[in-house]
């Protein structure tokens, strides 16, 4: 839970960071930028969070057993 709390803070704080300045620069101080670029923050994270509590969730990717050895 710790990374991905910490994951949480720094991804959202990017994207508050990129909004702000892409409001300030581009689109002259309105305020949908910043909560777009907040929202994909968030969701970086929360996607990042699953594929670290269910790493088969992953596309693509097959957990396979090991085969049991016998003693012989």
């Amino acid at each position: 839970w710790d990374l991905c709390i910490s994951n949480l803070l720094v991804k959202t704080g990017i994207g508050l960071s990129v909004g702000i300045v892409v409001s300030a620069l581009i689109f002259k101080k309105k305020s949908w930028p910043i909560a777009m670029s907040t929202g994909f923050g968030i969701g970086v994270s929360y996607a990042e969070c699953q594929r670290t509590f269910n790493p088969t969730a992953i596309p693509g990717v097959k957990i396979i057993k090991k085969p049991p050895t016998s003693s012989v």
